[in-house]
């Protein structure tokens, strides 16, 4: 018994407390600056990007408890789920297209 215990001490000061997952939250253009810390239950990071027709695109970030099937989404949204920390990114897709764009231009440019 004794031998047992002082084989379970070293993982027991080893281990570390778990922490609650961070994902990026925002509702609105232009507020996804500072994560948060979801709560302790919270499985995921979820992004909605919801386009109406005749609308302009916007993207919802936020944590979420469950991940959103396929038959949740409308015909003008859809939605995808990561696990691991700040995982939803803070940029829009958009924005990262938009520098990926450029960023070519310039190496096109230059050469």
């Amino acid at each position: 018994m004794r031998t047992q215990l002082l084989w379970l001490l070293p993982l027991l000061l080893l281990a570390q407390p778990a922490q609650a997952l961070r994902c990026h939250e925002c509702t609105a253009v232009g507020n996804c600056v500072q994560p948060i810390t979801c709560q302790d239950a919270t499985r995921y990071c979820l992004t909605t990007w919801n386009s109406p027709p005749g609308q302009r695109t916007f993207v919802i970030k936020s944590c979420a408890y469950t991940c959103p099937g396929y038959q949740e989404s409308l015909a003008y949204s859809r939605a995808s789920c990561c696990n691991t920390d700040l995982c939803n990114g803070a940029g829009s897709p958009r924005a990262r297209w938009g520098l990926l764009a450029l960023s070519l231009g310039v190496a096109y440019l230059c050469t």
